[in-house]
């Protein structure tokens, strides 16, 4: 069969295969509706006196608890709501993994804005007073979202975050008209906010526990009857229930909705590439072993020195033969590797952001040694990704952060 066949070809187990990708926002969010009812009980002065306060939320919990999800469909809804009332309300939601600075988030929104802002010439203060001016002159209000802002926190020291804040309350106009979800992983950060930022926001905290088996259950069955993703006859028995005992977080999984998702996805792809008409346990099986792998685009999103702190990680850990290794020995590696790739290695401080860089994203777990251990350390480890795999990966990596930027030496 030959590509074009593959690609006409009508398939057996998707209806809308979109529907499964974990940026796609649902019409309906299982087990988030207290979430949900939390954010509507605090942004109520938006709709019904707006422009009297910039409300501040933060959104917290593990990777895959529906925190995006919950950001998104609520922008969503609060925008319908706002224009059944005559109230224009724009929802942005920015990426802080990928806008690290107060300059690339501002561009970003006021692009979403469809504001029209080139690549250079502004600092971005000025692109704050450019969206300020405009919600102004247009009688509109902001809902401003940054997901995984704890990049942005320890990347700007909290300055951005602060100077962020401040935008409606020190607005010289009556009207306060930004208002702000910060979505985090964990807390751990908001040690770099100002004082009076981290007063404020302490008191607006959503929290967002792992799925349980069922609940992961419930999600996929709604993609696949609410949303149809899939044909309900291609699902084979008990092919859900099996996900979910393998996410569950109760059953030992990481009560993780999007690695589901992509279980589901992939394991659909399975069957289709033998031709099989409904999906099988053991697509399942090696659908889920192959979504616990670190994919290719989760290591193109690193830094140059987040990239070679994962590589020292990586070598320390075959090199020993451990289960985890304490932080202080990774440090020594990466010095080597660094002094190997003419790179200036960085001091423990910006050390200690990457690794929380790291976990936030899943690559690694890092917990504070207990009993048994000498002294006080940092232990870490790489629970799911081969090593062999993950290290031709950072290699490749590495090569391209250096050859963009311009790098001479050739040390690969």
């Amino acid at each position: 069969m030959g590509l074009e066949d593959i690609l006409y070809r009508r398939s057996k187990i998707f209806k809308h295969e979109e529907r499964l990708q974990v940026d796609y926002v649902p019409t309906y969010l299982p087990h988030r509706e207290q979430q949900l009812k939390m954010l509507a009980l605090m942004f109520t002065p938006l709709i019904n006196e707006p422009g009297s306060t910039s409300q501040k939320i933060i959104l917290t919990g593990r990777v895959g608890t529906g925190k995006t999800a919950v950001a998104k469909y609520f922008g969503r809804e609060i925008k319908k709501i706002g224009d059944r009332k005559g109230i224009k309300i724009n929802y942005v939601h920015v990426n802080c993994h990928k806008n690290r600075s107060l300059f690339l988030l501002m561009r970003k929104t006021a692009r979403d804005l469809k504001l029209p802002v080139p690549p250079r010439g502004f600092s971005s203060q000025e692109l704050v007073g450019i969206v300020s001016n405009m919600l102004e002159e247009r009688d509109e209000y902001l809902l401003l979202t940054l997901d995984e802002a704890d990049y942005l926190i320890r990347a700007t020291d909290g300055d951005a975050l602060y100077n962020l804040s401040r935008i409606s309350d020190e607005a010289i106009h009556e009207h306060k008209r930004v208002n702000f979800i910060f979505i985090m992983r964990d807390l751990s950060a908001m040690y770099l906010l100002d004082d009076s930022v981290r007063s404020t926001l302490q008191h607006n905290i959503i929290r967002f526990d792992p799925y349980t088996s069922s609940q992961i259950c419930d999600i996929l069955w709604a993609r696949v009857t609410e949303e149809e993703a899939l044909y309900p006859e291609a699902i084979g028995e008990g092919i859900i229930e099996h996900i979910g005992d393998l996410v569950g977080y109760e059953r030992g999984g990481k009560g993780d909705a999007r690695l589901a998702l992509e279980t589901l996805w992939r394991a659909g792809k399975y069957a289709e590439a033998e031709g099989a008409s409904e999906i099988g346990i053991e697509h399942v099986r090696k659908a889920y072993s192959d979504s616990l792998i670190a994919t290719s685009a989760d290591i193109s999103a690193l830094r140059l020195h987040e990239a070679i702190l994962l590589m020292a990680i990586a070598k320390m850990l075959k090199m020993t033969g451990f289960r985890r290794i304490k932080l202080g020995d990774a440090e020594k590696m990466y010095e080597v590797i660094c002094e190997q790739l003419g790179e200036s290695p960085r001091g423990h401080t910006k050390i200690w952001e990457y690794v929380q860089s790291l976990k936030n994203m899943g690559i690694i777990e890092a917990e504070k040694s207990g009993k048994g251990i000498r002294g006080k350390s940092t232990l870490i480890e790489i629970p799911a990704i081969p090593l062999d795999t993950l290290e031709k990966m950072l290699w490749e990596h590495l090569k391209g952060l250096r050859k963009s930027g311009s790098r001479r030496r050739n040390v690969f």
